[in-house]
């Protein structure tokens, strides 16, 4: 698999790559390695446990879709998934979704960065002009990273336990 970015932290060489099919059962196993609290902010609901069918259309992402990444290191057995993020495209095909999330112990150490910069570029090239995100309220690291990424949050329509972040993709260099 095509390596997009190599880069060594504390020792570990970390590979950003795109997901493939072949990826399915690492998938589901980083998404139930992930804490309470991850799988909550994620998913909304800290006992989210996926099923082989969900890791199945996430593995399957097509380019008109969306994008979707993983960060993975190495292990015994191959390749372990410390960190993913994709986009879906809107049906306005102007703009994405985003979702990001990092294995607990791969917290700062620039995993999400990696990913989200390979995002924007990514969106970028498909020609969108928005980006957007739902973050719960209580999530005050998402919302961190994401106005660190350069991304205006505002509240949501939906209610005051939800914001949303957005970037004009347009305005990147």
């Amino acid at each position: 698999m095509e390596a997009l970015k190599r880069w060594n932290v504390d020792g570990t060489i970390l590979t950003l790559r795109r997901l493939d099919e072949s990826d399915t059962e690492r998938l589901l196993a980083f998404v139930r390695g992930l804490s309470v609290s991850a799988r909550y902010f994620r998913f909304g609901q800290g006992d989210y446990d996926p099923e082989l069918d969900g890791a199945l259309r996430a593995c399957r992402l097509d380019r008109a879709q969306g994008l979707h990444l993983v960060v993975v290191a190495p292990a015994d057995a191959g390749e372990t998934v410390v960190g993913s993020a994709r986009y879906v495209i809107e049906d306005d095909r102007s703009s994405c979704e985003f979702a990001v999330v990092v294995a607990d112990q791969w917290n700062h150490h620039g995993v999400g960065h990696q990913l989200m910069d390979a995002l924007l570029d990514g969106a970028k090239g498909q020609g969108l002009r928005k980006m957007v995100g739902r973050v719960l309220a209580s999530n005050l690291d998402m919302l961190q990273f994401a106005r660190a990424c350069g991304f205006e949050v505002s509240d949501s329509p939906e209610g005051p336990w939800l914001k949303v972040a957005s970037l004009d993709l347009q305005s990147l260099a």
